[in-house]
């Protein structure tokens, strides 16, 4: 269970989130939504430990995150998270499947298993082509279908994603989504996405908005489950 607690985050004397508190438990797929400026990308910065927020904590199965050393910080993301930046991530000087390899630099083990899942997911997300390409040859769509495979390579636990469909045409943003909502049901992953679209929110059990970095409201999707 991912525990939020009263978070209080600003910039330059602006708040921008005001007390956030929140829990989400293991295998749900949530929904961040809100206007722009409303807090969504900082709290998932803060929720991955990317971030620190000026008040507050982050407790990961009990243990606060901003506690935790940077070699104890790494160690978690490494074991539990797949993270979904939206401005991607990738490193330019590596190619697509150097990309998707990286986190084997981190520690990952790189089983036979792994290995097949890696590369049923390069088919299902048409990347096979783009391999040996470079992030800066490839297309904002590309970018994003290469960094959500990347996160799902290892079967992280969680899954954190930044508008994960933002940059997709409507034929991949629909086989993206059903592919998470695939990994959240059969793999238990917890899944935790900020989305402006609705129909991407759709896909989650439960829907938080963020208005003005407060929780406006809380819902259960009775939507969900396609």
């Amino acid at each position: 269970m991912i525990k939020i607690q009263d978070i209080v985050k600003s910039y330059n004397g602006e708040r921008v989130l005001r007390g956030v508190s929140l829990e989400i438990r293991d295998g749900e797929f949530v929904s961040i939504m809100g206007e722009s400026g409303s807090g969504k990308s900082t709290l998932l910065s803060i929720l991955g430990g990317f971030l620190a927020p000026d008040e507050g904590k982050v407790l990961w199965d009990g243990k606060e995150i901003g506690a935790l050393s940077e070699g104890e910080l790494s160690a978690l993301r490494c074991d539990k998270m797949g993270f979904v930046f939206q401005s991607y991530k990738l490193i330019p000087t590596l190619n697509v499947n150097d990309n998707l390899l990286l986190p084997t630099v981190l520690g990952k083990k790189l089983s036979k298993e792994t290995r097949k899942y890696v590369q049923s997911l390069v088919e299902e997300l048409e990347i096979s082509p783009l391999l040996k390409k470079f992030p800066h040859q490839l297309s904002g769509g590309q970018c994003q279908r290469v960094a959500i495979l990347r996160a799902l390579a290892y079967s992280p636990s969680v899954l954190i994603l930044d508008e994960p469909t933002g940059a997709l045409d409507s034929r991949m943003e629909k086989k993206v989504m059903e592919l998470l909502l695939r990994i959240n049901r059969e793999k238990k992953t917890t899944v935790i996405q900020v989305t402006h679209s609705q129909a991407v929110a759709s896909y989650s059990k439960h829907i938080i908005h963020l208005a003005d970095g407060v929780i406006e409201r809380e819902k259960g999707n009775g939507a969900a489950g396609k």
